[in-house]
Protein backbone atom coordinates (compact mmCIF):
# COMPACT_ATOMS: atom_id res chain seq x y z
CA UNK A 1 0.00 0.00 0.00
CA UNK A 2 1.38 3.36 -1.04
CA UNK A 3 0.79 6.46 1.07
CA UNK A 4 -0.36 9.15 -1.35
CA UNK A 5 -0.98 12.86 -0.80
CA UNK A 6 -3.08 14.64 -3.43
CA UNK A 7 -3.92 18.35 -3.47
CA UNK A 8 -7.09 19.67 -5.07
CA UNK A 9 -8.99 16.41 -4.91
CA UNK A 10 -12.67 17.29 -4.77
CA UNK A 11 -13.43 17.43 -8.51
CA UNK A 12 -12.03 17.01 -12.01
CA UNK A 13 -8.66 15.31 -12.38
CA UNK A 14 -8.04 15.30 -8.63
CA UNK A 15 -11.23 13.34 -8.05
CA UNK A 16 -10.32 10.85 -10.79
CA UNK A 17 -6.82 10.49 -9.35
CA UNK A 18 -7.85 9.68 -5.80
CA UNK A 19 -10.58 7.34 -7.02
CA UNK A 20 -8.00 5.34 -8.99
CA UNK A 21 -5.52 5.29 -6.11
CA UNK A 22 -8.19 4.16 -3.63
CA UNK A 23 -9.31 1.41 -5.99
CA UNK A 24 -5.69 0.23 -6.12
CA UNK A 25 -5.74 -0.11 -2.34
CA UNK A 26 -3.55 2.89 -1.56
CA UNK A 27 -3.95 5.13 1.47
CA UNK A 28 -4.84 8.64 0.27
CA UNK A 29 -4.65 11.94 2.11
CA UNK A 30 -6.50 14.49 0.00
CA UNK A 31 -6.80 18.25 0.34
CA UNK A 32 -9.82 20.38 -0.42
CA UNK A 33 -10.62 24.04 0.21
CA UNK A 34 -13.62 23.74 2.54
CA UNK A 35 -15.65 21.37 4.66
CA UNK A 36 -18.45 21.60 2.11
CA UNK A 37 -16.12 20.29 -0.59
CA UNK A 38 -14.88 17.55 1.74
CA UNK A 39 -18.46 16.36 2.28
CA UNK A 40 -19.15 16.50 -1.45
CA UNK A 41 -16.03 14.46 -2.16
CA UNK A 42 -17.16 11.65 0.13
CA UNK A 43 -20.62 11.70 -1.44
CA UNK A 44 -19.21 11.48 -4.97
CA UNK A 45 -16.96 8.57 -4.07
CA UNK A 46 -19.89 6.67 -2.59
CA UNK A 47 -21.97 7.38 -5.69
CA UNK A 48 -19.18 5.75 -7.70
CA UNK A 49 -19.11 2.80 -5.28
CA UNK A 50 -15.55 3.64 -4.19
CA UNK A 51 -14.70 2.86 -0.58
CA UNK A 52 -13.42 5.80 1.43
CA UNK A 53 -11.99 3.57 4.16
CA UNK A 54 -8.41 4.49 3.20
CA UNK A 55 -9.18 8.17 2.56
CA UNK A 56 -8.41 11.10 4.84
CA UNK A 57 -9.50 14.60 3.84
CA UNK A 58 -7.83 17.77 5.07
CA UNK A 59 -8.91 21.39 4.59
CA UNK A 60 -6.02 23.37 3.09
CA UNK A 61 -6.10 26.91 1.75
CA UNK A 62 -3.27 27.23 -0.74
CA UNK A 63 -3.58 31.02 -0.70
CA UNK A 64 -2.47 30.96 2.94
CA UNK A 65 1.02 29.78 3.85
CA UNK A 66 -0.11 29.22 7.45
CA UNK A 67 -2.65 26.68 6.20
CA UNK A 68 0.04 24.85 4.23
CA UNK A 69 2.29 24.88 7.30
CA UNK A 70 -0.45 23.37 9.46
CA UNK A 71 -1.10 20.66 6.89
CA UNK A 72 2.58 19.74 6.76
CA UNK A 73 2.62 19.51 10.56
CA UNK A 74 -0.41 17.20 10.45
CA UNK A 75 1.37 14.90 8.02
CA UNK A 76 4.50 14.74 10.17
CA UNK A 77 2.32 13.80 13.15
CA UNK A 78 0.30 11.20 11.25
CA UNK A 79 2.56 9.40 8.81
CA UNK A 80 6.19 8.34 8.60
CA UNK A 81 6.62 8.50 4.85
CA UNK A 82 5.11 9.74 1.58
CA UNK A 83 5.28 7.47 -1.45
CA UNK A 84 3.40 9.68 -3.90
CA UNK A 85 2.82 13.43 -3.70
CA UNK A 86 0.56 14.65 -6.52
CA UNK A 87 0.19 18.42 -6.78
CA UNK A 88 -3.06 18.83 -8.64
CA UNK A 89 -4.68 21.94 -7.15
CA UNK A 90 -4.56 25.19 -9.06
CA UNK A 91 -6.33 28.27 -10.35
CA UNK A 92 -6.32 29.85 -13.79
CA UNK A 93 -6.62 33.50 -14.93
CA UNK A 94 -8.57 34.83 -11.92
CA UNK A 95 -9.22 38.54 -11.39
CA UNK A 96 -6.32 40.35 -9.74
CA UNK A 97 -5.95 39.40 -6.11
CA UNK A 98 -3.13 39.65 -3.58
CA UNK A 99 -3.11 37.02 -0.85
CA UNK A 100 -2.71 37.90 2.80
CA UNK A 101 0.90 36.72 2.43
CA UNK A 102 1.43 39.46 -0.16
CA UNK A 103 1.66 37.46 -3.40
CA UNK A 104 -0.38 37.46 -6.60
CA UNK A 105 -2.88 34.65 -6.15
CA UNK A 106 -1.88 32.43 -9.10
CA UNK A 107 1.77 32.68 -8.14
CA UNK A 108 0.99 31.53 -4.62
CA UNK A 109 -1.69 28.90 -5.24
CA UNK A 110 -0.12 27.25 -8.29
CA UNK A 111 3.53 27.57 -7.39
CA UNK A 112 4.67 29.01 -4.06
CA UNK A 113 2.40 27.07 -1.70
CA UNK A 114 3.15 23.83 -3.50
CA UNK A 115 6.85 24.74 -3.41
CA UNK A 116 6.54 25.22 0.35
CA UNK A 117 4.66 21.96 0.82
CA UNK A 118 7.22 19.91 -1.09
CA UNK A 119 10.19 21.49 0.65
CA UNK A 120 8.65 20.96 4.09
CA UNK A 121 7.80 17.35 3.28
CA UNK A 122 11.17 16.32 1.84
CA UNK A 123 12.09 14.30 4.98
CA UNK A 124 8.87 12.25 4.58
CA UNK A 125 9.36 11.92 0.83
CA UNK A 126 12.89 10.63 1.34
CA UNK A 127 11.47 7.86 3.56
CA UNK A 128 8.98 6.76 0.90
CA UNK A 129 8.91 3.56 -1.12
CA UNK A 130 10.18 4.60 -4.57
CA UNK A 131 8.90 8.12 -3.77
CA UNK A 132 7.58 10.28 -6.59
CA UNK A 133 6.47 13.92 -6.67
CA UNK A 134 4.21 14.74 -9.60
CA UNK A 135 3.40 18.38 -10.32
CA UNK A 136 0.47 19.15 -12.64
CA UNK A 137 1.85 21.95 -14.76
CA UNK A 138 0.54 23.04 -18.18
CA UNK A 139 1.33 23.57 -21.81
CA UNK A 140 1.13 27.26 -20.90
CA UNK A 141 4.37 26.89 -18.94
CA UNK A 142 6.22 26.05 -22.14
CA UNK A 143 5.78 29.71 -23.10
CA UNK A 144 6.95 31.16 -19.78
CA UNK A 145 9.84 33.59 -20.02
CA UNK A 146 11.05 34.61 -16.55
CA UNK A 147 14.67 33.68 -16.00
CA UNK A 148 16.08 36.14 -13.45
CA UNK A 149 15.34 36.77 -9.80
CA UNK A 150 14.25 40.30 -10.72
CA UNK A 151 11.60 38.94 -13.09
CA UNK A 152 10.55 36.41 -10.46
CA UNK A 153 10.08 39.20 -7.94
CA UNK A 154 8.04 41.19 -10.46
CA UNK A 155 5.64 38.33 -11.21
CA UNK A 156 5.24 37.40 -7.53
CA UNK A 157 4.35 40.97 -6.51
CA UNK A 158 2.88 42.29 -9.75
CA UNK A 159 0.86 45.50 -9.38
CA UNK A 160 -2.75 45.62 -10.46
CA UNK A 161 -2.11 47.97 -13.38
CA UNK A 162 0.54 45.58 -14.72
CA UNK A 163 -1.39 42.35 -14.11
CA UNK A 164 -1.91 40.10 -17.11
CA UNK A 165 -3.82 37.04 -15.88
CA UNK A 166 -2.61 34.71 -18.63
CA UNK A 167 1.01 35.80 -18.19
CA UNK A 168 0.85 35.20 -14.45
CA UNK A 169 -0.70 31.77 -15.03
CA UNK A 170 1.94 30.89 -17.63
CA UNK A 171 4.83 31.89 -15.38
CA UNK A 172 3.42 30.05 -12.36
CA UNK A 173 3.32 26.89 -14.46
CA UNK A 174 6.85 27.40 -15.71
CA UNK A 175 8.02 27.74 -12.12
CA UNK A 176 6.50 24.37 -11.28
CA UNK A 177 8.67 22.82 -14.00
CA UNK A 178 11.73 24.71 -12.79
CA UNK A 179 11.23 23.49 -9.22
CA UNK A 180 10.77 19.86 -10.22
CA UNK A 181 13.93 19.94 -12.29
CA UNK A 182 15.98 21.56 -9.53
CA UNK A 183 14.78 19.05 -6.93
CA UNK A 184 15.67 16.22 -9.31
CA UNK A 185 19.17 17.65 -9.58
CA UNK A 186 19.53 17.97 -5.80
CA UNK A 187 17.65 14.88 -4.56
CA UNK A 188 17.36 12.66 -7.63
CA UNK A 189 19.04 9.72 -5.93
CA UNK A 190 16.36 9.77 -3.21
CA UNK A 191 13.13 10.50 -5.10
CA UNK A 192 11.65 11.18 -8.54
CA UNK A 193 10.34 14.65 -9.41
CA UNK A 194 8.34 15.24 -12.61
CA UNK A 195 5.95 17.80 -14.07
CA UNK A 196 2.98 17.05 -16.30
CA UNK A 197 0.93 18.69 -19.02
CA UNK A 198 -2.44 16.90 -18.68
CA UNK A 199 -3.88 18.28 -21.92
CA UNK A 200 -6.65 20.82 -22.32
CA UNK A 201 -9.08 19.30 -19.86
CA UNK A 202 -12.71 20.24 -19.37
CA UNK A 203 -12.79 20.88 -15.62
CA UNK A 204 -14.09 23.59 -13.29
CA UNK A 205 -10.69 25.28 -13.62
CA UNK A 206 -11.90 26.88 -16.84
CA UNK A 207 -15.06 28.26 -15.33
CA UNK A 208 -13.75 29.82 -12.11
CA UNK A 209 -11.38 32.37 -13.63
CA UNK A 210 -11.74 35.85 -15.06
CA UNK A 211 -13.24 34.54 -18.30
CA UNK A 212 -15.30 31.81 -16.63
CA UNK A 213 -18.73 33.04 -17.72
CA UNK A 214 -17.63 33.39 -21.32
CA UNK A 215 -16.04 29.93 -21.36
CA UNK A 216 -19.10 28.39 -19.74
CA UNK A 217 -21.24 29.86 -22.50
CA UNK A 218 -18.88 28.96 -25.35
CA UNK A 219 -17.08 25.80 -24.25
CA UNK A 220 -19.56 23.72 -22.29
CA UNK A 221 -22.11 23.34 -25.10
CA UNK A 222 -19.46 22.10 -27.56
CA UNK A 223 -17.42 20.00 -25.13
CA UNK A 224 -18.53 16.73 -26.72
CA UNK A 225 -17.29 17.92 -30.09
CA UNK A 226 -13.95 18.72 -28.46
CA UNK A 227 -13.76 15.18 -27.08
CA UNK A 228 -14.49 13.67 -30.49
CA UNK A 229 -11.85 15.77 -32.24
CA UNK A 230 -9.18 15.32 -29.57
CA UNK A 231 -8.99 19.06 -28.89
CA UNK A 232 -10.47 18.73 -25.40
CA UNK A 233 -9.99 16.01 -22.81
CA UNK A 234 -12.24 14.59 -20.14
CA UNK A 235 -10.93 14.64 -16.54
CA UNK A 236 -10.46 10.87 -16.83
CA UNK A 237 -8.13 11.32 -19.79
CA UNK A 238 -6.44 14.33 -18.24
CA UNK A 239 -5.51 12.33 -15.14
CA UNK A 240 -3.93 9.50 -17.15
CA UNK A 241 -0.38 10.84 -17.32
CA UNK A 242 -0.12 11.62 -13.61
CA UNK A 243 -1.56 8.20 -12.77
CA UNK A 244 0.85 6.55 -15.18
CA UNK A 245 3.77 8.28 -13.46
CA UNK A 246 2.41 7.35 -10.04
CA UNK A 247 1.98 3.67 -10.85
CA UNK A 248 4.33 2.63 -13.66
CA UNK A 249 7.32 0.34 -13.31
CA UNK A 250 8.88 1.98 -16.38
CA UNK A 251 11.99 4.13 -16.01
CA UNK A 252 10.95 7.76 -15.43
CA UNK A 253 12.98 10.73 -16.62
CA UNK A 254 13.77 12.34 -13.27
CA UNK A 255 13.19 16.09 -13.53
CA UNK A 256 11.40 15.56 -16.81
CA UNK A 257 8.20 16.97 -18.24
CA UNK A 258 5.51 14.57 -19.47
CA UNK A 259 2.39 14.65 -21.64
CA UNK A 260 0.31 11.74 -22.92
CA UNK A 261 2.35 9.45 -20.64
CA UNK A 262 5.59 10.21 -22.50
CA UNK A 263 8.45 12.69 -22.10
CA UNK A 264 7.89 16.06 -23.77
CA UNK A 265 10.34 18.84 -24.57
CA UNK A 266 10.26 21.38 -21.76
CA UNK A 267 10.82 25.13 -21.65
CA UNK A 268 14.52 26.02 -22.22
CA UNK A 269 14.41 28.09 -19.03
CA UNK A 270 14.31 24.79 -17.11
CA UNK A 271 17.84 24.06 -18.34
CA UNK A 272 19.23 27.25 -16.76
CA UNK A 273 20.95 25.91 -13.64
CA UNK A 274 21.81 29.34 -12.25
CA UNK A 275 18.21 30.50 -12.52
CA UNK A 276 16.85 27.30 -11.01
CA UNK A 277 19.06 27.85 -7.99
CA UNK A 278 18.13 31.54 -7.77
CA UNK A 279 14.43 30.70 -7.94
CA UNK A 280 14.67 28.07 -5.23
CA UNK A 281 16.69 30.29 -2.91
CA UNK A 282 14.34 33.25 -3.30
CA UNK A 283 11.25 31.07 -2.89
CA UNK A 284 12.69 29.50 0.26
CA UNK A 285 13.22 32.97 1.67
CA UNK A 286 9.63 33.96 0.89
CA UNK A 287 8.21 30.95 2.74
CA UNK A 288 10.62 31.21 5.65
CA UNK A 289 12.77 28.17 4.91
CA UNK A 290 16.07 29.95 4.36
Amino acid sequence: MNICVVTGANSGMGMVTIQELLERGDRVIATVRSQKKATLLIQLLREHAVSDANLEVEIVQLDQLDSVRRFADVLFDRIGRIDRLILNAGIMVPPYHVTKDGFESQFQVNYLSHFYLIERLLPLIEQGHDPRVISISSLAGEGGMIRTDIELEAIAHVRKEQYNPMKSYRESKLLQMVHMRELAEQYGTLATFVSVHPGIVNTDLFYRGKYGKVLKTVLKPVAQVGYWTGKLYTPEYGAKTALYLATTDDVIDNGGYYADSAPRLSNPVVEDEAYRQQARALSKRWVGLD
